[in-house]
């Protein structure tokens, strides 16, 4: 299982966010939504929501643990962007 690309990354709440993994499983391509938990710019976990079935829960939460620190570091700008757009939404709000 390898990794292609995570689409559609949003806040979801205050410290979570979404983002859809397209993943490369033997020769299909699976979808499964990931929930980020955030503290700040930082990732401290990642959960697994609903995928395709395809593949099993088990093996998508394997791949997980093998890939959290790689896919923490990945998200990082990701997880910037979305907080700095939040904050600019919030000023022009109050402004």
């Amino acid at each position: 299982m390898r990794l292609l690309r995570i689409e559609n990354f949003r806040h979801i709440d205050r410290n979570k966010a979404g983002g859809d993994a397209y993943l490369e499983y033997g020769e299909h391509i699976v979808k499964a939504e990931l929930i980020f938990y955030l503290q700040g710019s930082d990732c401290l976990n990642i959960r697994l929501g609903r995928h395709d079935t395809v593949v099993s829960t088990l093996e998508l939460e394997e791949f997980l643990k093998e890939c959290r620190n790689d896919l923490r570091k990945e998200i990082k700008p990701d997880v910037e962007r979305i907080r700095k757009e939040r904050r600019e939404r919030i000023e022009s709000i109050q402004a």
